[in-house]
């Protein structure tokens, strides 16, 4: 079976050996590819692999998909009906039977209304994904592999890309939640991250001239930032 995520690495493969091609917003194959200290080896320069790996796929849903909700993902990812609702698990003999009789869109449309339907199939996590109208990714890396400096990393190469195109669709503030006061500690790890390793030079400079990064304290009431700037990070604890 081939899963979702399956099917997007062998879209990013491909998009990397096409050198990062986007027609619209060309700095984020400067960007990406400067990520390689020594192309001929494949030497990074900062990121570890699993990082770089999260970060291109991160940008491929940005810039080539054009960040799709997860619906519109599966649609592009397996146009085929069959191969969709095996991708999605839809593979009980009384769910194909269903499909094939009513079709895929009608047993998805159910997936939304019907509790009873959800239980008996164990589909809650697949109706929660397909109820979210706003695109919602989990980038899951293995406990030690660096999730902090990937968080950095999407928060830079977003600020570098409206910095360079300012009409564009990126992000010009971010928000992390930290889940109680020891991570909240290790996020201040943020500050530290040598942002002129992920960025090319002429990309860096106003970066780091704009980047704002802000950790709040218990008690405070408001951010402490001021209303209507741009380019802040803000790190927030945020209890389970």
């Amino acid at each position: 079976m081939n899963h979702l995520f399956q099917a997007l690495s062998v879209r990013v493969d491909e998009w990397r050996q096409a050198r990062y091609a986007c027609s619209d917003f060309p700095a984020i194959s400067e960007i990406l590819e400067f990520a390689l200290e020594d192309p001929a080896t494949h030497q990074m320069r900062y990121l570890r692999r699993a990082q770089f790996r999260a970060l291109e796929t991160y940008w491929y849903l940005r810039l080539v998909l054009n960040t799709p909700r997860i619906p519109d993902l599966y649609a592009t990812l397996f146009p085929k009906p069959k191969d969709r609702r095996e991708a999605m698990g839809l593979t009980s003999r009384e769910i194909v039977d269903m499909i094939a009789d009513d079709g895929l869109d009608a047993v998805l449309a159910r997936l939304q209304t019907d509790n009873a339907f959800v239980r008996q199939h164990g589909l809650e996590s697949l109706r929660e994904t397909f109820s979210l109208d706003y695109p919602s990714y989990i980038l899951a890396l293995a406990m030690g592999a660096g999730k902090t400096i990937l968080m950095g990393s999407i928060v830079a190469t977003e600020f570098a890309m409206a910095l360079e195109y300012p009409d564009g669709p990126f992000v010009q503030n971010a928000l992390v939640f930290a889940p109680g006061k020891t991570i909240l500690s290790a996020l201040r790890e943020l500050a530290d991250i040598p942002f002129e390793r992920l960025l090319p030079a002429r990309l860096h400079k106003p970066f780091a001239a704009s980047l704002k990064l802000t950790f709040t304290r218990d008690g405070d009431k408001q951010i402490p930032i001021t209303l209507g700037s741009s380019f802040n990070v803000i790190v927030k604890k945020k209890e389970k």
